[in-house]
């Protein structure tokens, strides 16, 4: 394996994708950095999720105690799930 073949694997891999995640996210790494690091769209996507995280909450009012289901909700025994 040649090192461009490394790192271009190496990028590629979640481990490494939620690394430079974290370190951006913490303000460790920049945006043009972590661009370098993982591509642009990527990058793209990490500082959106980062402009969402550091966002205020929205002001919303709890919702009234509505039974959405109008008393039929179905409960799902997921024990037997081969998955």
């Amino acid at each position: 394996m040649t090192r461009s073949e490394y790192i271009e694997e190496t990028a590629d891999s979640e481990m490494f994708q939620e690394l430079v995640a974290t370190k951006y996210y913490d303000d460790q790494l920049e945006f043009e950095t972590v661009k370098q690091l993982v591509g642009a769209e990527t990058a793209q996507r990490l500082r959106l999720l980062k402009t969402d995280l550091e966002d205020e909450p929205l002001d919303i009012s709890a919702p009234d105690d509505v039974d959405i289901y109008d008393g039929d909700a179905t409960a799902v025994d997921t024990a037997d799930d081969d998955r």
